[in-house]
């Protein structure tokens, strides 16, 4: 997160808290906390902590930096990924794709033919 990220999200931040307030010395302690951690991480963060009626003073920095995705949350991400990339390979194969030559139909024909009649 840059230094102009930390400003909006102090504005955000003095929206939900009026009585917080900040300087630049407080923008560069956040910043050093928070420079690893995406502006929307911080900014759901924010949202969440706010909407709790708990919470009512602001957030510390570290109250922000936490990633609040749960394993649930995880795991639908991945199987949508999944999903999503799997679409993408089958809709590939469908354009590319290329049907059996005739001798492997018949090699087939022969074996499902042993297969139903084993005396053959």
């Amino acid at each position: 997160m840059t230094l102009e990220e930390i400003g909006v999200l102090f504005d955000r931040i003095v929206e939900c808290y009026p009585q917080f307030t900040g300087d630049l010395a407080k923008m560069k302690t956040w910043h050093a906390v928070l420079k690893n951690i995406p502006f929307d991480t911080a900014m759901d963060n924010l949202l969440r902590y706010a909407s709790n009626p708990e919470n009512q003073y602001p957030p510390h920095p570290g109250a922000l930096a936490l990633d609040r995705q749960t394993d649930v949350d995880r795991f639908h991400e991945y199987l949508h990924d999944t999903g999503k990339s799997e679409i993408i390979a089958h809709e590939h194969r469908m354009m590319t794709g290329v049907p059996p030559t005739p001798e492997q139909s018949r090699k087939v024909r022969d074996i499902l033919a042993k297969h139903r009649n084993p005396t053959v």
